[in-house]
């Protein structure tokens, strides 16, 4: 799961928890058979720079490419 946030990471955990986290892990995924989450969030993004969000997208590639077999990973 790829979210993007503009909460930095320690304001989120220190009063919110995870609640995206908890939603998406226990709530909704396992009722449809989902039970390997795995979460990268994107933060923050009302100050990033052009690099940062470059390198976001990099990174979103990496992970969606990292769940394909090696015989899926040129398609």
């Amino acid at each position: 799961m790829l979210n993007t946030s503009d909460t930095p990471a320690a304001r989120e955990e220190g009063e919110f928890g995870d609640p995206l986290d908890r939603i998406w892990s226990a709530c909704v995924l396992p009722y449809v058979g989902i039970r390997d989450v795995r979460r990268v969030v994107f933060r923050t993004v009302g100050d990033s720079t052009a690099e940062e969000r470059a390198s976001w997208l990099d990174r979103a590639r990496r992970e969606a490419a990292a769940l394909l077999g090696p015989a899926d990973a040129g398609t």
